[in-house]
């Protein structure tokens, strides 16, 4: 490489760092597709009609912007979904996967491809009109369907900024109709080997005292693993010490628990709740006696996923039940009766039921079509595709007829695809790609059309079903990202799980408890305070936003 080309690239890293840190104008906003200069629709658009079905002669190739690793797909074309839209469509698709320091690079480069896609909470969202076209002048100019029937009314007003535009579409948006619908799922479990739990007397599990006692138990009938490793009583989902993730141990326990996130239309302060301590000593009881093990604190999640294969866990308590399937897959490949089922976990002292979320009205991800597209029209007619119903379809179910059939309202996997799904997950996305194309999925009503979990984990979802109510208030309370009042909650969750940690690995009660209480004082130190402030202001405002 010349050094004028290093140079280059120094300079453009340079730039992104700057652009994730302070949150300036990244990317082209001089471009020549910007909003008030678009070119013309081809066609009178209807907002009765979605306008792919109209501009099937006019071919385009777009490119999409996927910010995750792990994102990739074989090729547009070759699995049933994308097949189906090209047909549907005439368009194709490159989709390109990365990470934060290439999307960095790519905004202070200004040269971004049609669409990209990162999870919402990047410091980035924030400069959307930036580089990204609003969606509501698109809609308007060549697909007014889109605003009219494909977009969701509440997820549209939601995400309509003060300045009147819309300028990104989120993944998984979950409005209080899917609630009231029942169209909804959570995706918190407690679980437990099955052939263990019963040889012990299926024992309730959902205070300290039984909770302890099962496990004490299970170590006593099932020493071993089938490949001779000792088992492990309990463990849940991984730790990210060293980055302030709590696994399972945080807001999966409380939402167990039951513990309110505000009171009196003010964010409430779970951590220092009592029931929430309690549990927090019952797990140092249980390390104290060896039925947490100290590679709780040092696996990653896959590690912790690829021992569960071996069904080297009793009891689980998890917070991802869908990134379970695969793996549970090959556990009941390797011996199907030591299947893993979900039971009633930790509850609080009045024994009430746990309450999870079911989706929130932000979902995950954000879409946007950015500025530097040729192809403004086709890019808004892929989106609206997507994010309707018809699109909702293909994404999730394939091609009628030939991947699903339709039986009383309700779409039903063919047996072929259906026995593959559980049997062989990896295959399964690489041919048909269903639940993959995912940027801008409408998860509820997938639902509603008969969407079903996988087979390993769909008893452990119908355990949760019931336990779902939304939490739309407390969204996107926290610290804009980038600012310092950020990094000052980033510190505070850092040391928030290191205490987790040395509070169950400590000796005694009162030694755990002044440990926890040093840490909730010490909070102080990174402006909690203030943390606390801007919460509650967030809070009233989407209180009032929900009105």
């Amino acid at each position: 490489m010349t050094n004028m080309k290093m140079k280059k690239v120094l300079v453009a890293l340079a730039a992104g760092l700057v652009c994730a840190m302070t949150l300036t104008a990244c990317g082209n906003s001089n471009s020549s597709s910007n909003a008030d200069s678009l070119p013309k629709a081809r066609f009178t658009p209807d907002k009765k009609v979605p306008s792919w079905q109209k501009d099937t002669k006019h071919s385009a190739s777009l490119t999409w912007y996927v910010n995750f690793d792990w994102y990739k797909r074989a090729g547009w074309g070759k699995d049933t979904v994308s097949a189906q839209i090209k047909k549907d469509m005439n368009i194709d698709v490159k989709f390109v996967a990365g990470n934060d320091d290439k999307l960095n690079t790519m905004m202070a480069s200004g040269k971004l491809p049609d669409l990209v896609t990162f999870d919402r909470q990047l410091a980035v969202a924030q400069n959307a009109k930036k580089f990204a076209l609003p969606l509501n002048t698109l809609s308007k100019k060549y697909d007014p369907y889109f605003l009219a029937t494909a977009a969701k009314p509440q997820t549209v007003k939601w995400y309509t900024q003060p300045d009147g535009n819309l300028y990104t579409y989120p993944s998984f948006s979950t409005n209080e109709d899917d609630y009231k619908d029942g169209n909804v799922v959570a995706d918190q479990v407690f679980i437990v080997r099955k052939d263990i739990y019963e040889k012990i007397g299926k024992p309730n599990m959902s205070t300290p005292e039984g909770f302890l006692k099962a496990l004490q138990e299970a170590k006593k009938a099932a020493p071993k693993t089938d490949n001779g490793t000792a088992l492990v009583p309990f463990a849940s989902t991984a730790l990210d010490i060293q980055n302030g993730g709590d696994g399972a141990l945080g807001g999966t326990l409380q939402d167990f628990l039951r513990i309110p996130l505000t009171k009196d239309g003010k964010w409430y302060d779970r951590d220092a709740d009592p029931e929430y301590l309690t549990w927090l000593d019952t797990f140092r009881q249980a390390y104290s006696e060896g039925l947490i093990t100290n590679a709780q604190f040092a696996d990653n999640d896959n590690t912790m996923k690829e021992k569960m294969t071996q069904g080297t866990y009793f009891a689980y308590l998890h917070s991802n039940t869908k990134g379970l399937n695969e793996y549970m897959a090959d556990n009941n490949r390797r011996n199907p009766k030591q299947t893993y089922i979900a039971v009633d976990g930790p509850k609080n002292s009045k024994g009430q039921e746990p309450q999870f979320t079911g989706g929130s009205i932000s979902g995950w991800t954000n879409t946007f079509i950015t500025k530097n597209t040729k192809e403004p029209q086709k890019a808004m007619e892929l989106l609206t595709y997507m994010a309707s119903k018809h699109g909702t379809m293909v994404t999730t179910f394939g091609v009628k007829d030939k991947t699903y059939t339709m039986k009383d309202g309700q779409a039903v996997l063919t047996p072929d695809v259906e026995a593959l799904r559980n049997k062989d997950a990896a295959t399964y996305d690489k041919k048909h790609g269903m639940g993959s194309y995912w940027e801008v999925a409408d998860d509820p009503y997938a639902i509603s059309m008969g969407e079903k979990p996988a087979a390993t984990i769909s008893q452990m979802v119908e355990w949760a079903s019931n336990k779902v109510a939304p939490r739309f208030e407390v969204e996107n309370i926290d610290p804009t990202p980038g600012t310092a009042l950020a990094r000052n909650l980033t510190a505070i969750n850092t040391d928030r799980v290191q205490t987790l940690v040395k509070v169950i690995k400590t000796g005694s009660k009162s030694e755990a408890d002044k440990i926890w209480k040093d840490f909730l004082a010490r909070r102080k130190n990174n402006n909690w305070d203030e943390i606390v402030k801007t919460r509650n202001e967030q809070v009233a405002k989407n209180i009032k936003k929900l009105k």
